[in-house]
């Protein structure tokens, strides 16, 4: 199996926190494909429930969420 660093879109992974720009924040619940025109994601929005996206374009953009602030939020 490749690793990441040659795969497409590699911040969108599995448990990924995204956002996009018309269905808002969601979580990316299953990643396929490595190349760009391969690479789609099922992707559970908070709104907008599942969709599965080709990410060539789907503009999506990762949520780097700070790991203290994550704990706060659990809590």
């Amino acid at each position: 199996m490749a690793d990441d660093a040659s795969m497409a879109f590699p911040d969108i992974q599995k448990d990924a926190q995204v956002h996009h720009p018309t269905f808002g924040m969601g979580k990316v619940l299953q990643r396929t494909g490595k190349d760009e025109k391969t690479a789609k994601a099922i992707i559970k929005f908070r709104e907008e429930g599942e969709k599965k996206l080709a990410l060539q374009f789907a503009d999506l953009t990762v949520d780097k969420v700070d790991e203290d602030e994550a704990e706060g939020a659990a809590q």
